[in-house]
């Protein structure tokens, strides 16, 4: 298994699926396959839809590492609807996610959709996509135990046999109705088509994992076809080369044989070659005639038309191992030749065009006197062109120039535009109020209270609290919301946490995405209260995203939990109200 992370792993799930994938060594000892983590996020939040690519010689399926957070159990994968998770066989509550949802399934189906289009964008077809989902937490159990959804679905734990069985069973999937392998210089392709950044496997890397050499990309769409039409022309062509001697020549009127299919020996001499092709070489009397019916499906799979050299040429030059994909990327500039710059052209001296442009530059008249005072010939009518430029460009100014000074005057006179420009820029900055309303996925949220704060300190509690403590954030929002969904009235807490930078923003979400961490408090927790607002958040749904350095965490709970509605619709809108907006940090 060989496992490409060039970049830094951003999350915890992440690092403990690479270390177990490098556990296995490289080379086919284990499985045969290349895992490439190439993360796939959607929306402004940059919400996972997957985390890596598994690329094995049958075909592609993409990953997603769903990481369990707060809960335990055994967890139950269906193909439609929320997962759950709890005590085995009794039920148990829906799954939570790390950053949102109860099942990855949907984020899983637009990834693989989108790696379709980008891998044929670059000219490969991938077959059929598998999706692998790998769970990683305080998970005891899986069902079912097999992990198979069907339709190309596969769950696993985080355990050998499991990650083993689901890379099989993808395989399985992928191979199905695939008429070529995926070759070292297809893989090479994909992973470049798909964004890898880094260093690329080599092709030795490659071949070590069970993927047949090839110096051309032969998953072209073009080849598909052909490809199995040349297997079934190699199996009838021994058939057909023994019934019997060859039929008899075609017609005069016949078009002309393809050389491959030209008679052996013949008693009327060859026609000499037209002085500019080298003469045909000497066929053996004792070499069989291929039938045109055995040679014609083989005509039409000319790998050096329709393939794209990725690898190199046959003869692959010493190049210290990188050759392939990488090759000649910088090709070498000859000593010997011209400089590699740019030679503009000059502009033509007749045209002065500046300095007439500029309106205060009236002491350019005596020249555009001079110059009309010429006598006349080929020079006046661009001599009069000149003036009646100068001319224009004059008018222009003095339009432009008024027409931008009525402007300032209405702006300053406090115009109806520059009211509405004000009004707008203030209401952008100032963030939502008490009464505000957004909508989300057609549901309107009114916030009912907001908050902004300088520090987090003090704002917190358990391990985030003392994270928090140790490392100070640089702002803190929150918010309060109430909806009405078709269970009940709902109530959604927003929190947005500022963090210096980008590490310690992820730092904190994997920290209160943990089970019995503690939390950012919300605002119902620090005493704040609106009309018919609940005293906290019972049995609340969890959801959290972090864009940059700031990280945004969403509680949602049922005002009145004795006539709630399901935790599937509670979980779905914390994962919907990430989108809420809460008010600008101070200091912006």
């Amino acid at each position: 298994m060989l496992a490409l992370t060039p970049t830094p792993l951003q999350t915890a799930g992440e690092r403990a699926l690479f270390a177990e994938l490098a556990r296995w060594d490289t080379g086919g000892a284990v499985r045969a396959a290349v895992v490439a983590s190439i993360p796939l996020t959607d929306g402004p939040l940059n919400r996972r839809l997957s985390d890596a690519v598994l690329f094995v010689p049958e075909g592609v399926a993409v990953i997603r590492i769903a990481e369990v957070v707060r809960q335990s159990g055994v967890v139950t994968a269906l193909p439609e609807g929320s997962w759950t998770i709890g005590p085995e066989g009794r039920p148990g509550e829906v799954l939570q996610i790390s950053g949102g949802g109860s099942t990855p399934l949907d984020g899983l189906m637009r990834a693989g959709m989108d790696i379709a289009v980008r891998l044929r964008s670059a000219g490969l077809e991938p077959g059929r996509i598998a999706r692998l989902t790998v769970l990683v937490g305080d998970v005891t159990g899986l069902a079912p135990a097999d992990g198979d959804l069907g339709e190309g679905d596969q769950v696993a734990l985080l355990d050998t046999r499991s990650l083993l069985l689901g890379i099989a069973r993808s395989s399985r999937y992928t191979g199905v109705d695939n008429p070529r392998l995926w070759t070292t210089a297809d893989v090479r392709a994909g992973l470049e088509a798909l964004g890898l950044q880094g260093r690329g496997p080599v092709v030795e890397e490659l071949n070590g994992e069970g993927f047949p050499y090839s110096p051309y990309v032969l998953r072209r769409p073009g080849l598909m076809a052909p490809a199995a039409m040349a297997v079934m022309a190699a199996s009838a062509a021994p058939a057909e080369a023994e019934a019997g001697p060859a039929p008899a020549p075609a017609p005069a009127d016949a078009p002309p044989p393809t050389a491959s299919a030209a008679p052996a020996a013949t008693s009327a001499p060859a026609p000499p070659a037209p002085p500019s092709t080298p003469p045909p070489a000497p066929v053996s009397p004792t070499v069989a005639v291929p039938t045109p019916a055995a040679t014609a499906p083989r005509a039409e799979v000319a790998p050096t038309r329709d393939t794209v050299a990725i690898d190199g040429p046959e003869e692959v030059p010493d190049d210290g191992g990188i050759g392939g994909l990488f090759a000649h990327a910088e090709p070498a500039s000859d000593p010997s030749g011209p400089p590699r710059t740019s030679v503009f052209a000059q502009p033509p001296p007749a045209r002065p065009a500046a300095p007439a442009a500029a309106p205060p530059s009236w002491g350019q008249a005596p020249l555009v006197h001079e110059s009309i005072e010429q006598p006349s010939g080929a020079g006046a009518p661009a001599n009069h062109r000149r003036t009646a430029l100068l001319v224009a460009v004059a008018v222009a100014v003095v339009l432009v120039l008024g027409v931008g000074g009525w402007l300032v005057l209405r702006a300053g006179s406090g115009g109806p535009s520059g009211r509405g420009a004000n009004t707008t820029a203030h209401h952008a900055a100032a963030g939502p109020t008490p009464g505000t309303v957004q909508q989300v996925s057609g549901v309107s949220y009114a916030a009912q209270a907001v908050k902004v704060d300088a520090a987090c300190a003090g704002h917190a509690y358990g391990q985030v609290g003392d994270f928090l403590q140790a490392t100070q954030c640089t702002g803190l929002s929150r918010a309060l919301y109430s909806a009405q969904l078709k269970g009940g009235q709902v109530v959604v807490s927003v929190i947005r946490v500022r963090m210096p930078d980008t590490s310690t923003a992820r730092q904190l979400r994997a920290l209160a995405d943990r089970n019995g961490s503690g939390n950012v408090s919300n605002l119902l927790r620090e005493g704040v209260r609106y009309t018919g607002s609940p005293t906290g958040l019972p049995n609340e749904e969890y959801a959290s995203a972090v864009s940059g350095s700031t990280v945004t965490i969403v509680e949602t709970s049922w005002v009145d939990p004795a006539a709630a509605g399901s935790a599937a619709d509670l979980d779905a809108a914390a994962t919907e109200c990430l989108a809420l907006e809460t008010p600008p940090f101070q200091g912006g």
